[in-house]
C-alpha cells in the first residue's frame, strides 16, 4: 500500500468522538449529612448578607464552595482593583471544639455519628506571592530628600504587618541569620561549627554559602535594620509631611502622599492567625534588585518551613453559627485594612515601577 492512499485513507476516517458527561452530572459527590451541612452554612451566610446574587457562581455541586467564591467575589469588590497582590479568601467548618471538620477521626468509633458544625472560619492569604524589585524606587527617594526612602521602607514594614506582611530586605537579614549563621549576624560561627581552625575548609564552605558581605553588598545599610519602636527611634533627617512640600517630582509626591495615608491607619492585630510553626505568610517578595538574595533567602525559608510546621495566613476570624450579626462586625473591621491593602499595592507597584 502506497504512503499517499494511506494518507488519503486516514483523512476519509471518521473522527473519533470521546465521550462527554451531561451537565446535570455533578462533578463531585458530596456525602448526604455534609450536603445538609454545607446547605446550613450557605443559608447562614446568605441570611446575613455577605455577598449579592451575582457574586454567585453559574452552577455548582457544593452550596458551600459556591458560598466561599461568592463572598471571595464579594470582598475582592470590597477591596477594588490592585496591580501587584492578589488575596485569597476561604471558608473552614469547625466543630464545638474549634476543630475542622471533613478531617479524619482516629479516636472515634467507626460508626459514630459525624460532629456538628459549630462555627465557620474565614482566612485569608496571598493567592500567589511574587517578586517586585523596590531598590530603584526607594534610592529615589532618598536622593530626593535624604532619609525619605528609609522612612517609606519603614512605613511599609510596620502598616503592612498586621494587614498584609511583605518580605522585606530587614526580614530576609533576620531569617539569614537563623537560616545560615545559627543566628547569629554574620557566617563565622557556622564556620566554627562546620570546620574549625581548618582554614582551607573555612574558606571552601564561605565560598558556598550566603555570607554578611553578600548581604551588605545586596541592601544599603539602612534598608537592612529595623528602626525599632518608636520610643526607640531617632529624630529622622525628614519627614513624610515635610517631603510632600518639598518634593517636585509629581510621582514622588504621590508616593509619600501614599505613605502618609498608610501610616494614619490604625489596624490592630485582633485577627492574627492561632497556626504554630514558621510564618510564611507573606503577600510579595520585595527584592532591592531583580532576582538579588531576596528572593534566595525566601525560597530557603519556604524549603525550611516546609519540612516542619508553618502558618501561611494572613488573617483568620471564627464566627459561630449562632451569631449571623458576628460577619457585618468583621466586615466593618476589615474595612481598614482593605484600605491598607490598596495603599499597600499602590505602593509597590509605583516603586517597583
Amino acid at each position: 500500500m502506497s504512503a499517499a492512499r494511506t494518507s488519503r485513507d486516514r483523512r476519509s476516517a471518521p473522527a473519533l468522538c470521546l465521550p462527554r458527561l451531561s451537565e446535570a452530572i455533578p462533578y463531585s459527590v458530596v456525602p448526604a449529612s455534609q450536603a445538609a451541612t454545607n446547605a446550613r452554612v450557605a443559608r447562614f451566610l446568605l441570611d446575613a448578607e455577605m455577598f449579592d446574587d451575582e457574586d454567585l457562581p453559574s452552577a455548582w455541586d457544593d452550596p458551600l464552595r459556591a458560598c466561599e467564591q461568592a463572598l471571595a467575589a464579594r470582598l475582592r469588590r470590597e477591596i477594588g482593583p490592585l496591580y501587584c497582590l492578589q488575596p485569597g479568601f476561604a471558608l473552614q467548618l469547625l466543630d464545638a471544639a474549634g476543630e475542622p471538620l471533613g478531617g479524619l477521626r482516629c479516636s472515634a468509633p467507626a460508626d459514630a455519628p459525624p460532629p456538628a458544625v459549630h462555627s465557620v472560619e474565614m482566612f485569608w492569604g496571598e493567592v500567589q506571592e511574587q517578586e517586585w524589585s523596590i531598590g530603584q524606587g526607594l534610592e529615589a527617594l532618598e536622593a530626593a530628600l535624604p532619609g525619605l526612602g528609609r522612612i517609606v521602607l519603614q512605613v511599609l514594614r510596620e502598616r503592612c504587618a498586621r494587614v498584609y506582611p511583605l518580605f522585606t530586605p530587614d526580614i530576609a537579614c533576620e531569617a539569614a541569620s537563623y537560616v545560615y549563621w545559627c543566628g547569629e549576624e554574620d557566617e563565622e560561627e557556622a564556620l566554627d561549627a562546620h570546620c574549625g581552625d581548618d582554614a582551607q575548609a573555612r574558606e571552601a564552605m564561605r565560598s558556598e554559602m550566603l555570607t554578611r558581605a553578600d548581604l551588605d553588598a545586596a541592601y544599603p545599610a539602612w534598608a537592612q535594620a529595623r528602626q525599632g519602636t518608636v520610643a526607640e527611634r531617632p529624630v529622622p533627617r525628614c519627614s513624610l509631611h515635610r517631603a510632600s512640600r518639598m518634593l517636585a517630582d509629581p510621582r514622588l509626591r504621590q508616593i509619600v502622599a501614599d505613605a502618609r495615608r498608610l501610616s494614619r491607619l490604625r489596624c490592630d492585630d485582633s485577627f492574627r492567625p492561632t497556626e504554630d510553626g514558621e510564618y510564611i505568610g507573606f503577600g510579595a517578595v520585595l527584592s532591592w534588585q531583580e532576582g538579588d538574595l531576596t528572593v534566595r533567602i525566601y525560597d530557603d525559608l519556604l524549603q525550611i518551613a516546609h519540612e516542619s510546621e508553618f502558618c501561611d495566613r494572613m488573617g483568620e476570624q471564627r464566627v459561630a453559627l449562632d451569631d449571623p450579626g458576628a460577619l457585618g462586625a468583621w466586615l466593618c473591621a476589615m474595612r481598614p485594612r482593605f484600605a491598607a491593602i490598596v495603599l499597600i499595592d499602590r505602593l509597590i507597584h509605583a516603586l517597583a515601577a
